[in-house]
């Protein structure tokens, strides 16, 4: 059992470095973040000076390893579109994230569960037929396709949602959560 779980944790790291030094290097090409950060006024000098600050004067080896290393401690840098710490938004969006999280999973089961029952029950009827056919068109297309045709549908087309934002929240000390309002649900209902 214990070489097992040992097995798993390295496989673990192996898949997350390798992950992590794809997503590296594809962002790494995609251009020039100081030209995001600095306005069009900054010299060359000032564009140069931010270069050395960020590091992104040096190798590529050298920026994916300080960036492990950093990561590792928590530390996911600075954004580079917002200029802020990462870790400081990830923060800031964790109280939607977990949100959205647990009531997709909630619906699931909610209506999962009772359509899994019904089609295993009644299997030959035109109900548990439909509902197979569409869990399997759900299952088989990218997510994100689903969401944007929905949010087309009942965002755009029927004007029923929001389609983006969180709708008006509630502060809970440092918590903000939408489900305790109208218009918060009707953002959920949209992202879910």
């Amino acid at each position: 059992m214990v070489v097992f779980v040992i097995r798993r944790v390295v496989q673990s790291t192996f898949v997350m470095l390798s992950v992590a030094l794809i997503a590296f290097a594809l962002f790494n090409y995609i251009g020039d973040p100081v030209n995001n950060m600095v306005g069009q006024d900054a010299t060359v000098a000032d564009r140069e000076r931010l270069r050395e600050e960020l590091g992104l004067n040096d190798s590529f080896v050298a920026q994916f390893a300080r960036f492990v290393r950093h990561a590792a401690q928590g530390n996911f840098g600075l954004s580079y579109q917002q200029a802020r710490p990462v870790g400081q938004i990830i923060l800031e969006k964790l109280p939607a994230t977990l949100e959205l999280s647990f009531t997709a999973a909630f619906l699931a089961l909610l209506f999962g569960v009772p359509m899994g029952i019904l089609t295993a029950l009644r299997r030959q009827s035109w109900t548990a037929q439909a509902m197979l056919a569409i869990s399997l068109v759900g299952v088989s297309l990218p997510t994100f396709l689903i969401g944007i045709l929905l949010i087309l549908v009942f965002a755009v087309g029927l004007g029923w949602l929001p389609s983006f934002g969180r709708g008006v929240v509630v502060h809970i000390g440092w918590w903000t959560t939408g489900l305790l309002t109208g218009d918060g649900w009707r953002a959920i209902i949209c992202i879910s």
